[in-house]
């Protein structure tokens, strides 16, 4: 079964040198040992190649698994599916995040994570679209903005479909309903 060919936004090789730097702007303002929480699933690809870029273990973070979209939509409701392995309490934490749209999942996480006792929460993110905001958030780090574009591959799905492209395409329905 062939994969659909989607129209490249960011190649893998752009993405890979803008983690980079992203490692290096994040080493010159650490005060202290952050702790890393990537944002499951999506994030995973972002988080590994960041803690490498920083000479720490692929995998070496906590993570969390929320959910907000349905397809290709937001519902606006973000709902916790699997919490942090760790406590946070008085942690300097780096939130990792695929994807910042709505801002709605951002919120909601920095929220939980002061609740439970974090002394600051920054957030890196590879992708954000500030076109789609509905709330606004800090962001510390940014790997790319993109426009109002459904976006996949690299850690990006659709319904569980296209997260394991080694680019960040755009979707396009016509693409992925082309027989192999």
């Amino acid at each position: 079964m062939s994969v659909p060919q989607f129209p490249v936004l960011i190649d893998g090789q752009t993405i890979a040198r803008r983690i980079h730097e992203l490692a290096r702007e994040l080493r010159v303002r650490a005060e202290e040992e952050p702790h890393f929480i990537a944002v499951l699933a999506g994030a995973r690809p972002f988080a590994d190649q960041l803690l490498l870029a920083l000479g720490r273990e692929k995998g070496a973070y906590d993570s969390i698994r929320l959910a907000s979209y349905v397809g290709t939509e937001s519902s606006g409701e973000v709902r916790l599916l699997k919490d942090l392995d760790h406590d946070v309490t008085g942690k300097r934490v780096v939130i990792l995040e695929d994807i910042v749209d709505t801002g709605r999942t951002i919120l909601a996480l920095r929220s939980l994570l002061f609740e439970r006792g974090a002394a600051s929460v920054e957030t890196l993110t590879l992708l954000s679209k500030p076109s789609r905001r509905v709330v606004e958030v800090p962001l510390d780090g940014v790997g790319f903005e993109v426009p109002d574009l459904f976006v996949i591959g690299f850690g990006m799905d659709l319904d569980g479909k296209y997260r394991d492209l080694p680019y960040v395409g755009v979707y396009q329905a016509e693409e992925a309903e082309r027989p192999a």
